[in-house]
């Protein structure tokens, strides 16, 4: 493709008109989806020159301690996995493609669009959430369904090896099953794989040969129905995956890499994001970010690097609210009968996207989806494997993990749609008592996250180990083949104390790399065995190189302190709003009945003598009936993350 007609189709996307009205932009573009295009062409993989990565995340050796949030989160979610949908339920869309009746043990109806839209979505979730789980935690009963469902796919088979659960023909797909249903489908079979099952990589590659070829999808795949980035990881990740084929990345290229995209992220234009023009900019973006991350990886092109550097930027620094959670949500263009196009939210009534900076609070504004803070927290991870001593990565793994992972997790492993900023949490979905759930898109990501949460502890490089949360855990690893075991001994985020303890059958050369986090309030000091070692400056890791004796152990104290953010989005114009954050973990204003509360300036003014803390993180308003609590911890209660300052001055 000549440049100049790259150069086209970049002005297109980058002069989409704004037309203001009296409440909100109009967004409007002129052109069809099909005037953006794809690649069409793929490299050689004789000219591919692969990047290392710099450390690898554990597949298994974490145990997380039972006296911390994690393991707790994990059994929540074991519970909700086996009380959600039978192995029936899930294997229904595969059935019916072959004619095969379902067994009458199912007696819960498919669930409508979930199920009904997104067939084997419902296959993906479970996968995805038992597939990560079982690597850390055996469940006999889990495990026992994880092998049924993928031997239940596998009897649905087709002579030619077609495995997926919608027949062949390109018009038979319906809404997000081309992209959205089949790399899901693909990432639990590869965790499933990965978790013990070796059957699920031979499905993996079935639906790998089957896409490569399916001639008369591929040249529609970025155009069809919704989310089509989101399609595109599951080609790379098969291709770095036991099983892949150098065929899985050069589809890719030729049917997803849209030079167009890559030259917008690169220039860090922001309308490349908020208006991205196929279908629908989204939280979903990122995936594309993901795969492109992927190319890098495989074939050293460092045009993709600069590119998916740019959207992490944009998307950190403009669409990210306090906490961490996604402000970009879900959009849609519109056709329009003059043949133009119409960015509209969700919600129907609101005709305009997510610009930057808009950080909207309310929840008819559908703000905050959990997914986004799903595959958000798994680009992070891969740039956290190429640049391990950026501790900017974990730093936003670890916002995603306290304060939407953990916050839209119910009592008894319900998932919530939304992280919501202010009013009460979301609990549209939610179900007391078994069957849980209905499927939803967050679930689906947010089983797989939770079920994963061991493998963020740490990393493992050739020379040693990185420590990157404080979650009480340990791991076995080895270095040059010998056996080591690191534990972590803490109560965070209750407590700031962490201990690390050394055990090895003899003296071990290695470099042990501790996170001093970007929250840290000052300098942190490292002793071992009781005397100081070294001292760490937030957002960095301290790197301490030395030959390690059983029973060696280092402890230090995380500077934890209360701060506060102004709100500068566009919700409640007028006001100033603030948020309370306490080391990584975000507050929300309880115990009123006004949303949103507003509170004295002294509150924010003089924190440390009129925020007095009580058990469990929580601070009591000095005076007041009010306090602040952890985010993940509200439950049916009113609450605000951005309280409402009086007699404050804008």
């Amino acid at each position: 493709m000549n440049h100049l007609f790259l150069n086209i189709f970049f002005i297109s996307l980058v002069m989409i008109p704004v037309i203001s009205n009296a409440q909100e932009s109009v967004v409007v573009n002129p052109n069809p989806p099909e005037s953006y295009p794809s690649r069409m062409t793929a490299g050689n993989p004789a000219d591919w020159k692969p990047v290392k990565l710099r450390v690898d995340i554990p597949a298994g050796g974490v145990v997380v301690s039972k006296s911390g949030l994690f393991s707790s989160a994990m059994e929540k979610n074991i519970y909700y996995l086996l009380n959600s949908f039978s192995v029936d339920h899930m294997l229904y869309p595969f059935r019916r493609r072959t004619g095969e009746q379902n067994p009458p043990t199912d007696d819960r109806p498919q669930v409508p669009f979930w199920d009904t839209d997104l067939r084997g979505a419902n296959a993906a979730r479970y996968l995805m959430g038992a597939g990560n789980t079982l690597r850390w935690m055996e469940n006999g009963e889990l495990r026992r369904r994880m092998d049924e469902l993928i031997d239940g796919i596998d009897t649905c088979r087709t002579a030619d090896d077609y495995v997926l659960p919608y027949p062949q023909i390109v018009d038979s797909l319906r809404s997000e099953e081309a992209n959205w249903c089949r790399v899901n489908l693909q990432l639990g079979l590869i965790d499933a794989a990965i978790a013990g099952n070796p059957k699920a990589y031979g499905l993996l590659r079935d639906i790998g040969d089957t896409f490569n070829h399916w001639d008369a999808l591929l040249p529609r795949l970025l155009y069809i129905c919704t989310n089509p980035l989101q399609g595109h990881l599951g080609f790379t990740r098969t291709y770095f995956s036991p099983v892949g084929k150098p065929e899985d990345l050069q589809t890719a290229e030729k049917y997803y890499v849209c030079d167009w995209w890559l030259d917008a992220l690169s220039n860090y234009d922001e309308k490349a994001i908020w208006q991205y023009p196929l279908n629908n900019p989204h939280c979903f973006l990122i995936p594309g970010f993901d795969a492109y991350l992927d190319h890098y990886i495989a074939t050293g092109d460092q045009r993709y690097l600069t590119a998916v550097n740019a959207g992490w930027d944009m998307i950190r620094d403009k669409w990210q609210h306090v906490g961490g959670s996604m402000a970009i949500c879900e959009c849609f263009w519109i056709p329009q009968s003059d043949g133009t196009r119409v960015l509209q939210r969700m919600n129907s009534h609101q005709p305009s996207g997510y610009p930057p900076y808009s950080y909207f609070l309310t929840p008819d504004k559908h703000t905050g989806e959990t997914c986004g803070n799903v595959i958000w927290s798994k680009l992070n991870q891969r740039f956290h494997c190429l640049y391990p001593e950026q501790e900017k990565y974990v730093n936003e793994i670890e916002k995603s993990i306290y304060n939407v992972a953990l916050a839209n997790q119910f009592d008894n492993g319900s998932i919530c749609y939304h992280t919501s900023m202010e009013g009460t949490k979301d609990r549209h979905d939610y179900r007391p008592e078994p069957p849980l759930g209905v499927n939803t898109c967050c679930e689906t990501h947010e089983a797989r996250f939770l079920g994963s949460l061991p493998e963020y502890i740490y990393s493992m490089a050739d020379d040693g180990l990185y420590v990157n949360l404080y979650e009480p855990s340990s791991i076995d690893f080895q270095i040059r083949g010998q056996k080591i075991n690191l534990s972590l001994e803490s109560d965070f985020p209750f407590k700031p104390e962490v201990v690390l303890n050394v055990k090895s059958a003899k003296p071990v050369t290695m470099k042990l790399r501790i996170r001093v986090p970007a929250w840290a309030a000052k300098p942190m000091p490292l002793y071992i065995n009781g005397k100081l070692l070294a001292t760490g400056n937030a957002g960095s890791y301290v790197t301490v190189s030395r030959k390690w004796k059983n029973g060696d152990r280092i402890t230090f104290t995380l500077p934890m302190e209360l701060r506060a953010t102004k709100y500068t989005g566009t919700d409640t114009p007028g006001a100033v709003r603030y948020a309370f954050e306490y080391g990584p973990v975000l507050l929300a204003l309880t115990g009123s009945e006004t949303v949103p509360a507003a509170i004295s300036q002294k509150y924010l003014t003089d924190m440390n003598n009129q925020l007095v803390p009580t058990d469990g993180l929580q601070f009591q308003l000095k005076g007041s009936d009010m306090k602040l609590i952890p985010y993940w911890l509200v439950d049916h209660e009113k609450f605000t993350v951005f309280p409402i300052i009086r007699d404050a001055v804008n």
